[in-house]
Order: structure tokens, then sequence, then C-alpha cells
């Protein structure tokens, strides 16, 4: 019988603590992105401590901008590139890696199953145009030879009792963003007929389309809009520095997206 009560002990245990929370990444608009938490419980918790590392192809991008979307709290960014993870026996030299780090405060925060809690903001500088920036995983080599300093947790006192990591993983779909789809959902047609010219420009571009090109709007390598033009027939670029932009043309139904470069 003694046995049998550890058993449903060990039981009720096992169910209290499968609450948890996972992380994912969600791309909010051109090169700009926010990790989410995702919880598999409704409660009102108190959020404590939270991190995590992100990968990205050596020396093709960083991210930078690192806003809390909690309130009252403040996220640390701090990258350490593929020559300095080597140079500690870590990792291949492919990937530089990017650590989130919440300290320690107090976040109220109810929610219920499934729902996105916002944590922090970023945005991705150069607008790579392939390679994938991904979660490192807790498993992942370079994680473990870490030590547990590029570990991903979410501590939080979820009972009113005791503070404790409820980290589960990472939430299928949202683990990882591929540069080169970021523009998935466009419709190619309207990009094939329309042209922009000309490009590289010193001052002004044209932009000629069958279809009617409501709006334009211009991004800078840091993901920043830097103009916004209604029905555009010529856009002048001179007021720019020089550099690469992104393009995002907006027609009734569709999307095209061309990248420029000013000189």
């Amino acid at each position: 019988m003694k046995t049998f009560y550890s058993i449903l002990a060990l039981l009720f245990f096992s169910i209290c603590n499968a609450q948890s929370y996972t992380y994912g990444i969600v791309n909010t608009d051109n090169y700009n992105f926010k990790i989410v938490a995702i919880p598999d419980f409704d409660a009102s918790t108190d959020a404590s401590d939270m991190g995590f590392t992100l990968t990205m192809p050596a020396g093709s991008a960083d991210l930078i901008n690192a806003n809390s979307l909690l309130p009252g709290r403040v996220w640390s960014l701090q990258e350490y590139d593929a020559a300095f993870l080597t140079s500690q026996g870590l990792g291949d030299g492919s990937r530089d890696v990017f650590q989130f780090n919440n300290p320690p405060g107090q976040s109220l925060i109810s929610h219920v199953s499934g729902e996105h809690i916002d944590l922090v903001s970023f945005s991705v500088t150069n607008m790579p145009m392939t390679g994938e920036m991904t979660f490192l995983d807790n498993t992942d080599p370079v994680a473990v030879g870490a030590l547990g300093v590029l570990d991903s947790f979410y501590n939080s006192n979820i009972d009113a009792t005791t503070t404790q990591d409820y980290f589960a993983g990472y939430e299928p779909g949202l683990t990882s963003i591929m540069f080169d789809t970021l523009s998935v959902g466009e419709d190619e047609k309207v990009d094939l007929i329309t042209k922009v010219f000309p490009n590289p420009t010193k001052d002004s571009i044209t932009i000629q389309s069958k279809k009617t090109i409501h709006l334009a709007k211009l991004f800078d390598i840091t993901g920043k809009l830097v103009m916004e033009v209604n029905n555009p027939l010529t856009i002048s670029l001179s007021s720019l520095p020089s550099g690469v932009y992104i393009l995002k043309l907006e027609t009734e139904l569709s999307t095209s997206i061309k990248r420029i470069i000013k000189e």
C-alpha cells in the first residue's frame, strides 16, 4: 500500500510540473522579429528571468536593437562570433551566436494555453537573402561546451511558492527563419511585371508596372522604414545615404519586394 501511495504522489507531482513554456521566433515585418513564450496551461504567473540564444551564419549579419516587450524589463544582447567560439574550442566556425538575457525581476503575466507572450523584439542587419536564423538548442555541442552560459531557460513562480525553470523547448513551426523564404506568399507574377530602374541609382528610381502600385515603402538595412510614397511612379533617393535598401511595392492584392542600391 505504501508503494501504491508513493506512485500516486509521484504521478501527482509529475502532472503538477508538466506545466511549461516553449519559445518561438516570429517575423513581424521585413527584417524585424520578436521572440514569444507559449504556455501549455492557463494561469496568472510571476515571471522572473529568461534567456535564450540564436545562431546566424558566420559573418553574414548582426542582431541589433533588442527592445523588451515586457513592461519595465530590460533585455541584454551579447554576440559571440565564430572566431571567438572556435578559439574556445566551440563550434566549427560556421555560426555566430547571439545571447539574449532578461535578468531577475518581476513580471505579472496572466495567460491562457497557447497564447503568444511577447518577450523581446530585435532586427537583423544587412538583410541577408540566404541562410538560417535558429535557436541554439541546449543539447547543441556549442551550448554544452559553454557549460550552461548559452542555455535557454524560463524561470517563473507559477504557484506562489517557488521560482523554477519551466522551459520545455521550442515551438514547432517557430524554431527558425529561412531568409530566402521571408517573401513567401508574395505574388510572383506581380514581381515579374514590375520594373524598377535605374538600379543601382545615384538619384531617383522609376517604377513601371502593369498593376497599379498603391503604396511604396523603403527600408534601410536595419529594417527601419525611411520613406513611404502613395501611388509612386518616381521616387527620389537623393536625400538618402549610399547603401542597400529594400523597396516594398503594394498593389490591391499583392506585394513585390525589390533590393535597391543607392550609390
